[in-house]
């Protein structure tokens, strides 16, 4: 260890750098390790995927590709609206409201989020996170959303409409103007 003119230490030699090193050598070394695997692990794992279907092609949710509501598809049955949900989610759905009225767009998403772990076909629920993501600007999860409760919405017209005209503006704000225009026919019809 080599000292200054003063006495004082110099952490700078090559005695305090040798043993530095074999102190916190190991460490290092581990580190240095589990940063390597971590990189081949993430190449590794995007070599042989295939690209994702746009969300104009495809509505995807819980990694799922559904087809959009103006395909010929059997409609799943739907809970319905309110008189259908269990008293728990009408308690989340009452707080995702409120959150919404305070502008708490997180909060209110997670309070459907885990109502829609409680009852996952619930068309109304779906409208509902589509239009929270709608107001927090996620366009493309808003139309994903919509798509989805339209697809477990069945005969209910009314939430069709509502799903088509958040849709029509979501792709507004995208700037695609035909999708926007397809939604918009549907609203007249």
């Amino acid at each position: 260890m080599s000292r200054q003119p003063d006495g004082k230490r110099n952490p700078g030699g090559s005695g305090y750098l040798i043993n530095a090193i074999a102190k916190y050598g190991a460490v290092l070394r581990t580190g240095l390790l589990i940063a390597l695997l971590g990189i081949l692990s993430a190449c590794a794992s995007t070599q042989d995927l295939e690209p994702p279907a746009t969300v104009e092609d495809r509505a995807v949710v819980d990694g799922e590709a559904l087809p959009l509501p103006e395909d010929d598809v059997i409609q799943a049955e739907s809970m319905g609206h309110a008189q259908g949900m269990s008293p728990v989610v009408k308690r989340l759905v009452s707080a995702a409201q409120q959150q919404r009225n305070q502008q708490d767009w997180d909060g209110a998403a997670d309070s459907l989020e885990r109502a829609l772990r409680i009852e996952p076909r619930n068309a109304l629920l779906w409208a509902k996170l589509a239009d929270v993501r709608f107001a927090q600007q996620a366009w493309r999860q808003a139309i994903q959303l919509a798509a989805k409760s339209n697809t477990l919405a069945g005969a209910d017209q009314s939430l069709r409409r509502q799903n088509w005209y958040l849709m029509a503006n979501a792709y507004d704000a995208l700037g695609d103007q035909t999708s926007a225009m397809k939604y918009r026919t549907k609203l007249m019809q």
